[in-house]
């Protein structure tokens, strides 16, 4: 008890010390609240932070497959393009072989340009003698001849001098014989052939008798007895002239084999004209003219046309003498035996 009141009795905070304290305690709430208003904050800048970090790392992963492949298609095409680049390759070596091929043998075509073409004078030569000598063909020949002189411009050497003017005479030879136009004879014996079945036969022509008056007709018994009687009188007794043969008289058969022979006998004079069988045109010529005076109507204008044209067939030569080029043949021979001879050097 003593105890008790003896005790100094509790002092109250005073108010600096409660103002210290509570101030304290605010402090203390303030800087809870800045701390968890600063959490909430990096919070919320962590999550959109975050945000962005996974949108950028997916337009990354978008921008890595794109890439992927873009490097895929390169990658095809890196690979088309060396293939490309090796056939090309292929091809250009191919080429430069050819090309190396080509200049050899363009080489040796150069070594040999005077032989190619002495051989292909000499080939021409030959064809312009087998013109002349089977056909007759003389514009043939005489083109042959100026083919072989073209060639040998090209080679324009004085050693072929004495060839060109033996080939240049044969030439001037061919050109001075006269011009034969088998085929005009050949035509115009064609369309003689085809007129042959229009053109009238001596046997189709009948006298024309004159009408009867009609007087007559209707005269008496008198008259037409006496009429009668004269036609009778002028039957029984005929004047003719016996250095005018009769007209033949054909059948429908015998004036179309008639028709038919002169046309054979026109086309085997074509064929004559066209060997240069001289015996055999003009007997085929004769044979026709003949047959054309005896069997057709020679007062039809058809038929005097068809004559008249026999007969300048008949008047025109179809074989002519014709030359050789032997002497051309033989010059160019001699120019091929130097070249010849330096090929089996080789």
């Amino acid at each position: 008890m003593n105890d008790m009141l003896t005790s100094t009795p509790k002092r109250r905070p005073s108010l600096r010390e409660l103002f210290a304290t509570r101030g304290g305690m605010l402090l203390a709430l303030l800087a809870l609240l800045l701390g968890v208003t600063q959490w909430v904050v990096s919070h919320q800048e962590i999550l959109r932070l975050q945000q962005d970090l996974a949108q950028r790392l997916g337009e990354a992963d978008r921008l890595v497959k794109q890439n992927q492949s873009t490097s895929q298609q390169a990658a095809e095409n890196t690979r088309e393009a060396e293939s490309r680049l090796s056939a090309l390759e292929t091809r250009f070596a191919e080429s430069q072989n050819q090309q190396v091929e080509l200049e050899a043998l363009y080489q040796e075509l150069s070594r040999n340009r005077d032989d190619w073409i002495l051989a292909e004078v000499e080939q021409l030569v030959v064809i312009a003698n087998q013109q002349l000598q089977l056909t007759g063909n003389v514009s043939s020949a005489l083109s042959a001849l100026q083919a072989a002189d073209l060639r040998l411009q090209k080679i324009n050497k004085p050693a072929l001098v004495s060839l060109r003017q033996v080939l240049n005479q044969d030439m001037d030879r061919l050109r001075a014989l006269p011009f034969v136009d088998t085929t005009g004879i050949s035509i115009r014996l064609d369309n003689l052939a085809t007129a042959v079945e229009a053109l009238p036969l001596a046997s189709d022509t009948r006298p024309v008798h004159s009408a009867e008056t009609a007087s007559t007709e209707t005269g008496g018994m008198l008259s037409r007895m006496t009429h009668e009687l004269t036609l009778e009188l002028a039957k029984a007794v005929q004047i003719r002239h016996m250095d005018t043969p009769e007209l033949p008289l054909l059948s429908p058969d015998q004036a179309f084999f008639l028709r038919e022979n002169l046309r054979l006998r026109l086309m085997s004079a074509r064929l004559g004209a066209l060997s240069r069988n001289e015996t055999s045109y003009r007997a085929d010529l004769e044979a026709a003219s003949l047959w054309m005076n005896r069997y057709f109507d020679r007062s039809a204008k058809g038929v005097r046309a068809a004559l008249d044209t026999l007969h300048q067939l008949r008047d025109t030569p179809v074989d002519i003498a014709l030359p050789d080029v032997n002497a051309t043949l033989t010059a160019v021979r001699k120019a091929r035996l130097p070249h010849e001879a330096g090929g089996g050097r080789r």
